[in-house]
């Protein structure tokens, strides 16, 4: 909106500046919160026995997307 306005000639650019530092505050307290969960997460699952009888295959990388949750990255088949 910030930019918008300034675009318009209603705000400087300070206050376009200002509000991109917020937003970018704000996303990188999000991420800070999901990974405060996810260790959490861990930590209970832990607590409580789970674990991994195999072991972890890193080279697969574990894909994680919103609309498609978790799940492995696809092999690619070279032809």
């Amino acid at each position: 909106m910030e930019r918008t306005l300034y675009k318009a000639g209603e705000a400087n650019l300070l206050d376009v500046l200002d509000a991109e530092r917020s937003a970018y505050s704000a996303e990188d307290s999000l991420l800070q919160s999901r990974v405060s969960i996810a260790t959490g997460y861990i930590a209970l699952n832990k607590a409580l026995g789970g674990g991994w009888d195999d072991v972890v295959d890193s080279a697969t990388p574990e894909i994680i997307d919103v609309t498609t949750r978790p799940h492995f990255a696809a092999k690619v088949v070279a032809q």
